[in-house]
Parts: structure tokens; C-alpha cells; sequence
């Protein structure tokens, strides 16, 4: 073959090239071209729910095209996490969800339709919200020391609920047990209404729940906060402890959230929507709006997203483990 016949080919060739790089430069540069939709694993009008649809409205503002947040509940959040992890990894598809999705399934259940560590892209955490324990207003335990005495000296006499079987309400009740060393019999309700509304009624006697539960009780006289999870107090809390404070360092648990997308994403978008993400989480106006909610703003990138998830994962399947919990 003659240099010019070689020459012609690899011309051809690197044109070719050029033309298969093409869309995907273009998709870099032109992106967002189209709707994105935002999956949530909840059903519609619960509070993260509501941050969702803050969060999804302020990134179309900054994007430049609707952002569709669409509801997916059901299997534990796992249904929706499996849709996600499965989609085109092309930026249209966001998935908003927390712990629960991310590191607590895994924790309790012998297989997962999705690998946490290895099947998002994480876009940034993006805040949280604060556990807290709590009983009734005239319950005559009280406060923690109290609590935790008379759990000493009656084992598994006292009652401790949670808003469901290996939520992150049951995580935090059995890591603090632990962190306690006391024994309290576990009773799992569907959901935090019900639970709130037996712990009123005094039919139970502790209960694990978020502050955005919790609040409207407290402010109605009906209920009296203990502690809360966090490393450091809530601002929807401000006058009741932390558990380290009360003698238990060491715990800071809570419902983290994060915005992720499905893995594979080209660099330049995933870019874009991080900043664009940031750039909400940090907002004024923003933060305000998450306030009135009870959710707890604080943007974070991941270094290493599989590295957190695999820890976390690991710390939660021995508190699973120690407890006995099981998937519901």
C-alpha cells in the first residue's frame, strides 16, 4: 500500500472519530436540552417530599429547563433506587433520597436490587434532618438520667417506638439502647402519626422521631423532648441537649439527604449540575424555605462516595447485627 493510500485511511479514520465525539461533546455543551425528572422514593406532601420539590425547583430556575420531580414509594425506597440506578446515565434522571435508600437496606437485608457504593453518582449531600427522643408532657421519668436508671433497674419494663422495622427511627433507638446500655422493649408502628398518637395517649412511653414530627407536639403542650442524635443542637431545638452532652459522645445520627444521579455521568455535566446543586443548597432564600420544614440545609461534595457508603453501611449492619433488626 502507498503512503498515500495510508495517509487517506487514517485521514478517514480520525474523521470518523471526530463525527463519533461529536454528540458527546455536544452534550457537554448544550446540556440541559430537555426536561430532567427528580425521582423521589416517597409519597407526595411528607417533608422530603417538600424538599425535593424545593430543591427541583430551584435547580429548572438555574438549568433553564423543568425539572419534574416524580414520586416513586414503595419496597423500603428501593424500587425507585433500582429505576434510578438502571437509567441512562445522561443527567435527565436525578434520584433525591437518604440514608434510608443509601446504607440502611444493605445494613438488613440479605440482597439489594442496587449497589449503593457503586451505582450513583453523588451530586452532594445536601442536608438533614435531626432524630430525636421523646415521651409524653407529664410522664414523671423526667429526663435522660432518669430514664436511663429506671431502665437499669427494670430491664425491658419500658417501651421504646419507632416510626417503622429498620427505619432510621429503629436505628437510632437501638444505637442509643446500646450506646446506654439499657433494654427497652421495641415496638415498630407504620408510620410516625400513629406512633405520635399513641405516645400522647400514653399507650407507649418513648418514642424516636424527627423534629418535624415532633415540633408542632411540643409546641402544643402535649409532648417533652429528652435529647437529641445530633453532634450538635438542632435550631428547631434549641434548648434540648444532645446525647454527648448528656454523657453519650460519640453519637451523631440523623436523616441525611443527597441528590445522586445514576453512575457514568459525563464529567462536564455532572459539573454543571453540582455547582448548580451548591448553588441552591446556599441560597438565603432557600434556606428559609427548608426552615419552615424543619430540614437542616449544609451542602457537601462526596471525595468518596463508595468509601461513606460502605462505612456507614458497615456501622449499621453492626448495630443491625447486635439488635436483632430485620428487614420489615
Amino acid at each position: 500500500m502507498s503512503f498515500w493510500a495510508k495517509r487517506t485511511i487514517f485521514a478517514t479514520a480520525v474523521a470518523a472519530a471526530a463525527m463519533l465525539g461529536g454528540p458527546k461533546l455536544a452534550l457537554a455543551d448544550d446540556y440541559p436540552d430537555r426536561p430532567l425528572q427528580l425521582v423521589v422514593p416517597f409519597p407526595p406532601g411528607g417533608a422530603s417530599d417538600v424538599v425535593a420539590r424545593i430543591i427541583g425547583g430551584e435547580l429548572e430556575s438555574r438549568l433553564g429547563k423543568p425539572v419534574i420531580v416524580m414520586n416513586r414509594p414503595g419496597g423500603g425506597t428501593t424500587i425507585a433506587a433500582k429505576e434510578v440506578a438502571r437509567a441512562a446515565p445522561d443527567g435527565y434522571t436525578l434520584f433525591f433520597s437518604s440514608n434510608s435508600t443509601f446504607t440502611l437496606p444493605a445494613a438488613v437485608k440479605e440482597s439489594v436490587p442496587y449497589d449503593a457504593a457503586k451505582d450513583f453518582e453523588p451530586l452532594g449531600q445536601v442536608g438533614k434532618i435531626t432524630l430525636a427522643l421523646v415521651t409524653y408532657k407529664d410522664n414523671p421519668i423526667r429526663d435522660l438520667a432518669a430514664l436511663v436508671a429506671e431502665a437499669k433497674a427494670n430491664p425491658d419494663k419500658l417501651s421504646l417506638a419507632s416510626f417503622g422495622a429498620a427505619t432510621v427511627s429503629h436505628f437510632a433507638g437501638e444505637l442509643f439502647k446500646s450506646s446506654t446500655g439499657i433494654k427497652m422493649v421495641h415496638l415498630p408502628y407504620k408510620g410516625s402519626a400513629p406512633a405520635m398518637n399513641d405516645l400522647i395517649g400514653k399507650h407507649i412511653q418513648y418514642h424516636v422521631d424527627t423534629v418535624i414530627a415532633i415540633k408542632p407536639q411540643l409546641d402544643a403542650g402535649t409532648v417533652r423532648v429528652l435529647a437529641v442524635f445530633s453532634a450538635k443542637r438542632t435550631p428547631f431545638l434549641p434548648d434540648v441537649p444532645t446525647l454527648a452532652e448528656l454523657g453519650y459522645p460519640g453519637i451523631d445520627f440523623s436523616s441525611w439527604g443527597a441528590v445522586v444521579a445514576p453512575k457514568g455521568l459525563p464529567p462536564a455535566v455532572r459539573d454543571k449540575l453540582t455547582a448548580a446543586l451548591e448553588d441552591t443548597i446556599n441560597n438565603p432564600s432557600v434556606v428559609e424555605r427548608f426552615s419552615k420544614v424543619g430540614f437542616e440545609p449544609g451542602f457537601a461534595r462526596y471525595s468518596d462516595w463508595a468509601s461513606a457508603v460502605n462505612k456507614e453501611t458497615a456501622e449499621m449492619r453492626q448495630i443491625a447485627q447486635a439488635a436483632g433488626i430485620k428487614e420489615d
